[in-house]
């Protein structure tokens, strides 16, 4: 792993709502305390601004939240290839991907598209991410694929997966309609106490530092600075972009984000309340994916 720090990060999230309309059991979206806000039109253009200026030509319109729950999400697309961000990307549960919202996001430019669909068939997808419907996804994603080759788009679709029970019969369903398949593994969220993450053992493996205190730079709706994506209710709070004169550079470069990962580099990852106990920062034995 490289833990040289570049000076400006290589992904950033930009989380424009953390609304989200889906109640999944392996998500601790409905434990969240944050209030439920959409990041404003202002702030939005600065991050956006400070990207292409530095250099950046990717940005993520996603975190802890469903990205089509905000309205304003194909105005916000367009603001970024106008200001000159060449890829922009959204994960999103599917649900409301309706073909206005389709079109719409294929017309403002969206480079890639990610539908979060855990389960291998319709009863486990409609345990796992209740109250969604299988069916419905199904057909917005078909939907979906139809209008981005109808209007020659080069946006990519794809399918990611936390969990399923069978790889194959998940495949089976959607694989001759998306670009690509992205097969994850369980976490605990670094700190949430659930039965149905509960594979995700830390005890099986050897801590790692996490690439991500080097990498990822995430942006809640508020415009505070949260450690990682998986610090959902934005505890451990690296920065605040609505103070006049804070940049995403100046966060990045602080004096706490270098604390932070030195306790990375050097095993203390302990002394980190979310990191403590967090399964993402392990290695884990066995799994290859």
């Amino acid at each position: 792993m490289n833990l040289r720090r570049a000076d400006f990060p290589k992904i950033i999230r930009v989380e424009t709502t953390n609304g989200c309309n889906a109640k999944c059991v392996i998500c601790p979206h409905s434990a969240m305390e944050r209030q439920i806000i959409n990041m404003r039109a202002d702030l939005f253009k600065r991050i956006v601004e400070e990207i292409r200026q530095e250099g950046l030509d990717t940005i993520h319109l996603h975190n802890f939240g469903e990205p089509l729950l905000d309205k304003n999400l194909e105005e916000r697309v367009a603001l970024c290839r106008e200001i000159g961000i060449r890829r922009v990307k959204i994960f999103s549960n599917g649900s409301l991907l309706n073909e206005r919202r389709a079109r719409g996001l294929i017309e403002a430019g969206l480079d890639e598209i990610m539908i979060s669909f855990d389960g291998a068939n319709k009863e486990e997808f409609e345990r796992i991410r209740y109250p969604l419907k299988y069916d419905v996804v199904i057909k917005n994603v078909m939907r979906l694929v139809d209008l981005r080759n109808e209007m020659k788009s080069p946006m990519r679709i794809g399918v990611g997966c936390a969990t399923t029970s069978d790889k194959d019969e998940t495949m089976h369903a959607l694989e001759d309609y998306v670009d690509r398949f992205s097969f994850g593994r369980l976490h605990n969220w670094s700190d949430w106490d659930d039965p149905e993450v509960s594979d995700a053992h830390i005890s099986r493996g050897i801590r790692q530092p996490c690439s991500r205190v080097w990498r990822t730079f995430t942006i809640l709706s508020n415009g505070k600075v949260a450690l990682c994506c998986l610090d959902y209710e934005g505890k451990i709070e690296l920065g605040d972009l609505n103070e006049p004169g804070t940049t995403i550079k100046s966060i990045w470069n602080s004096a706490r984000y270098h604390e932070i990962r030195e306790y990375h580099r050097t095993g203390q990852q302990a002394k980190i309340p979310n990191c403590a106990n967090c399964s993402k920062a392990y290695l884990h034995i066995g799994d290859s994916h």
